[in-house]
């Protein structure tokens, strides 16, 4: 069943270059269930552990984790899309525009599902560069300035950090042909990790700094991140929650990929790397959280802290992989309702800037009120998910190095702290001398939104707050056996 991860979303990439895109919202759905379906089947009810299509693709405990996240997260993302698409039509939007959202949308689904499956590091590579191809033109979806501006931005930048990882698989495969001759089996994750031990410690260190310098650009580390608030702000709000949920994990994943490889040849200095990236990006993104103006570029730089904060536990080891393991899923509902809660303000507003929206609490009472608990839930307070993982990573971060864990706490409090007052001054602005009962205050948002812009959001919220108190055994069972891997 796992094949349909796969083949599912190439049959509906080349089905929406006929069908209207009316008719795609319904397709949409139905895909996203059977995949989401497969996944289910393929990872919590049989063994994680198969190799498939002639041995390039590969499910294991690790990738399983992501592909359960992606696929329920774009099973959220396709409902919110068929209300997203009737919403903007509504306001005027004409259906021609809409015409390649599915393509480019199945596209990118398309080539996560290969990158996070892919056995072969150049399949992996091939299906990284596929997501910024695809992703590109959904950034620009809106053809304002400031969008293709952002849309530059990412594939300059994206495309030389994915030009750097290329070099890093070179490399790799190098060393590794020493043992499997100049052939496709020198590319295999499985076939390298055998010989892990035997294989050059000073290639393999040079191979995964560089696949952690040029993926971490995909994944948005610091310094390399400048690209991220843009793209995320400008693309569509369904897309820039699957850039922000599941997108910068499947870059990760390609790193883990070369961690695990040091660690089989021996180089455990190798998460110190994790742990300065991991640092450097929380640090920053705090850092730069009080100067922002617009709420998606806001929204985009607590993605940076919560990347930031995956990757230092995975550097820290012990308790702090099962919470990253874990913060991965949790990251990804929450932000998935972050950005569609706001993309519900954009779409009524048409106003990015914090500042000059005014009334939203009343304007918007329900999508408000959402916006508030998605933006609590990230920053790690009960009772949503993210709690628990944030608590085993500070856990882990402690019992590492006591002073360490206090500096990293100090900035992530900083980001709590830029995030809810933003948030709370986006809820509360107000215009002067406005009284009870004007126009603005009588608002009704159900008159304006598809309902599913309402439900789908509200859905994720609770399905955080759940996974606090109750999580799946097999999905337990799933991510401590990624640990294990790890």
């Amino acid at each position: 069943m796992i094949e349909l991860a796969l083949a599912v979303p190439a049959l509906i990439l080349l089905l929406s270059l006929f069908a209207g895109v009316i008719y795609m919202s319904y397709i949409q759905i139905a895909a996203s269930v059977i995949v989401f379906a497969a996944v289910i089947d393929g990872v919590l009810f049989v063994k994680p552990d198969k190799i498939f299509l002639g041995g390039y693709f590969f499910i294991d405990s690790l990738n399983a984790v992501v592909l359960f996240t992606v696929s329920l997260l774009e099973l959220f993302i396709a409902f919110y899309s068929f209300g997203y698409i009737r919403t903007e039509i509504k306001h005027g939007l004409s259906k021609r525009k809409f015409k390649y959202y599915f393509f480019w949308k199945n596209l990118f689904i398309l080539s996560m599902m290969v990158s996070i499956l892919a056995n072969n590091l150049g399949i992996f590579w091939v299906g990284i560069e596929g997501t910024t191809l695809a992703t590109a033109l959904l950034v620009s979806f809106n053809r304002t300035k400031e969008a293709y501006e952002a849309t530059w931005k990412y594939v300059l930048m994206c495309s030389a950090g994915i030009a750097i990882g290329l070099f890093a698989i070179v490399i790799l495969y190098f060393t590794t042909s020493d043992f499997y001759g100049q052939s496709i089996k020198a590319l295999s994750f499985l076939n390298i990790i055998k010989v892990g031990g035997k294989l050059d410690k000073n290639f393999v260190l040079l191979a995964f700094i560089l696949a952690l310098t040029g993926f971490g650009t995909k994944v948005g580390f610091a310094p390399m991140h400048n690209w991220l608030p843009d793209a995320h702000s400008q693309a569509p709000s369904p897309i820039s929650a699957m850039l922000s949920g599941v997108l910068l994990n499947t870059a990760l994943l390609g790193i883990l990929r070369f961690y695990q490889i040091a660690l089989s040849a021996g180089i455990y200095s190798a998460k110190y790397f994790f742990i300065g990236f991991g640092f450097l990006t929380i640090a920053i993104s705090a850092l730069s959280i009080f100067k922002q103006k617009d709420y998606k570029r806001l929204f985009a730089y607590s993605s940076m802290e919560n990347m930031g904060l995956i990757t230092l536990g995975f550097g820290i080891g012990g308790i702090a992989v099962m919470g990253s393991l874990l913060q991965i899923l949790f990251h990804a509902l929450n932000k998935g309702a972050i950005f569609l809660s706001s993309g519900n303000v954009l779409a009524v507003t048409h106003e990015r800037k914090i500042d000059k929206i005014k009334n939203l609490s009343k304007m918007m009472p329900v999508t408000s009120f959402m916006l508030l608990l998605a933006v609590i839930g990230i920053t790690g307070t009960p009772p949503f998910a993210i709690f628990l993982s944030e608590l085993l990573i500070i856990i882990g971060m402690f019992s590492f190095n006591v002073i360490f864990g206090f500096i990293v706490l100090f900035f992530l409090i900083l980001m709590f702290a830029g995030l809810l007052s933003k948030t709370l001054l986006l809820r509360g602005n107000s215009n002067d001398g406005e009284k009870d009962g004007s126009p603005i205050i009588g608002f009704i948002e159900g008159k304006s939104l598809h309902p599913f812009l309402l439900y789908v959001p509200a859905l994720l919220i609770a399905i955080s707050v759940i996974f606090l108190f109750y999580l799946p055994e097999p999905f337990l069972l799933l991510v401590k056996s990624a640990v294990r891997e790890l």
